[in-house]
């Protein structure tokens, strides 16, 4: 048996979230106003608890489907939105109208190279601070020194393992997060 009131206790299983900035508030600390926008916090029980978080939004483009299988089964075990793509073309299309957190090229695709794509992602405002990795089954030094040239985030070859791929691409997603 406790000591402790059904109304201590029912404070300790509370939590504040900013409905204008979703900040959360940890267990037991009180609040009247969002540290972070100022905005007035509302209490939320235990049970009505949701997570906040905005899931980011990946565009993984390749031509290969065992690779986009690969690289997706991944985003998505690191909670990613992952919008697949087969062609460089459908993907400059897509870009049109949204706005993906982070975007995933293959450099080798018929038609519209990974390397194209990137140099319209570059040149477009409302894409240009993007970051974008590039991924690859070959290692040409003058092709890694394009990507580099255009700002690539970063560059991974498709036939990395698993577990280093995940670790490559959880860094870049850390950093949005953050952001």
């Amino acid at each position: 048996m406790t000591d402790e009131s059904p109304v201590e206790e029912d404070y300790l299983e509370s939590r504040y979230v900013c409905k204008e900035c979703s900040h959360r508030f940890e267990v037991g600390e009180s609040a009247r106003f969002c540290a972070q926008c100022g905005t007035r916090v509302t209490r939320v029980g235990k049970s009505e608890m949701v997570d906040t978080r905005r899931r980011l939004s990946v565009m993984l483009v390749d031509d290969s489907a065992v690779a986009r299988h690969k690289v997706a089964a991944i985003l998505r075990s690191l909670e990613c939105d992952v919008v697949e793509m087969t062609g460089g073309q459908a993907a400059l299309d897509k870009l049109d109208t949204s706005l993906p957190d982070l975007l995933i090229l293959d450099i080798n695709m018929p038609h519209v190279t990974g390397l194209h794509v990137l140099e319209q992602v570059r040149s477009d405002k409302r894409h240009a601070k993007m970051p974008v990795v590039m991924l690859t089954g070959e290692a040409d030094g003058k092709v890694v020194a394009r990507a580099i040239a255009l700002k690539a985030a970063d560059y991974i070859r498709k036939d990395d393992p698993v577990g280093s791929i995940k670790d490559r691409l959880s860094e870049h997603l850390k950093k949005l997060d953050r952001s």
